[in-house]
């Protein structure tokens, strides 16, 4: 997903693992609220690309290239949403952020079916703590978290790299500092998945942090014992075995060589150029894509861990999700 595509529309396309780009979508930004956090355009399932068109219009799109109209959300101008539809896209959670109210008011929905008219089932509501669905693990929703005292206006720096505007999401593609996994339906909370600088995309086997460890779905440190990359916060991503983690750069640096880390050692340099402000995505154990915020940035690319094949990928900007789902 590149956001920097065009002033008023991001790029969207569907990469395969051997590095093709099967679909492509160019859907409309969301309005411009002055300093409002920004939020996910995206949600996967397991067989269609679900993405935001302007502030309102949800559209699926598969891999066959084939796109349709799903239905509007009840956001506006001033209004923001962030949704996510079940693996089996049998259900849909909605979060709106209502910037017309000081304090903004948050508000949860979750919905039995992916048909967005008459939306109900008011899971949670408040002016004080801000989430949004990203995703779905065992049955339950995943929301990407912004603290117990943030608010969901973004002028500043993004974990040291640059500004918002620049960086809008930070060290993974859902822009909170880390994900709760909750209860749909009565928004009880179940599990808090890293402390604060979730990293990367989460996979089947939880996350990576941006201090240089990893947790998984129970909230439980999977003891990488603080390696190198988190001493200079680079956002790393977790691969689908929990084995091991792709962080840029061997050495402090803004950018290099991506690298792997494992548990209590790396890093094991890849024949690709990386950067301290971008994340991989991970196809399964072995094989990874590269991303960047920015087309300037380079270009992505798919790498076999195994054999060092690279492929270059014909599309630019950040992995904003893995198609299936996959969160287990």
């Amino acid at each position: 997903m590149d956001l920097f595509a065009a002033a008023d529309t991001y790029d969207l396309a569907i990469v395969a693992s051997d590095g093709s780009v099967v679909a492509r979508a160019h859907p409309h930004k969301r309005t411009p609220i002055a300093h409002a956090l920004e939020l996910p355009y995206v949600s996967t399932s397991n067989s269609s690309v679900y993405y935001l068109d302007g502030d309102r219009d949800v559209h699926d799109l598969k891999p066959d290239g084939t796109t349709r109209l799903v239905g509007s959300l009840p956001s506006t101008a001033n209004i923001r949403a962030a949704f996510s539809v079940t693996p089996d896209q049998t259900g849909i959670a909605v979060g709106l952020l209502d910037y017309r109210k000081l304090p903004v008011e948050n508000t949860l929905y979750f919905k039995a079916n992916d048909h967005l008219d008459q939306l109900t089932g008011v899971s949670y509501q408040s002016t004080s703590r801000y989430f949004w669905p990203v995703g779905w693990h065992a049955g339950n929703l995943v929301v990407a978290y912004l603290g117990p005292g943030g608010t969901p206006f973004d002028t500043t720096q993004r974990y040291g790299r640059g500004t918002a505007e620049d960086f809008p999401y930070g060290p993974n593609p859902y822009g909170g500092i880390n994900v709760h996994v909750i209860n749909p339906k009565t928004a009880a909370r179940l599990a808090i998945i890293s402390g604060g600088g979730q990293s990367g995309l989460l996979t089947k086997a939880g996350t990576a942090v941006t201090q240089g460890d990893a947790v998984n779905w129970k909230g439980q440190i999977l003891n990488y014992q603080a390696t190198n990359y988190g001493t200079y916060n680079s956002p790393g991503s977790l691969s689908t075995d929990g084995d091991k983690i792709a962080a840029c750069c061997v050495g402090p640096s803004p950018s290099g060589s991506l690298a792997l880390w494992y548990p209590g050692g790396g890093p094991e340099a890849l024949p690709v150029a990386g950067s301290d402000a971008d994340w991989v995505g991970w196809f399964d154990d072995f094989l990874l894509i590269t991303g960047y915020y920015h087309a300037s940035a380079g270009t992505p690319t798919v790498i076999d861990i195994n054999t060092e094949a690279v492929k270059v990928v014909d599309a630019h900007g950040v992995v904003a999700a893995m198609l299936p789902a996959g969160l287990g």
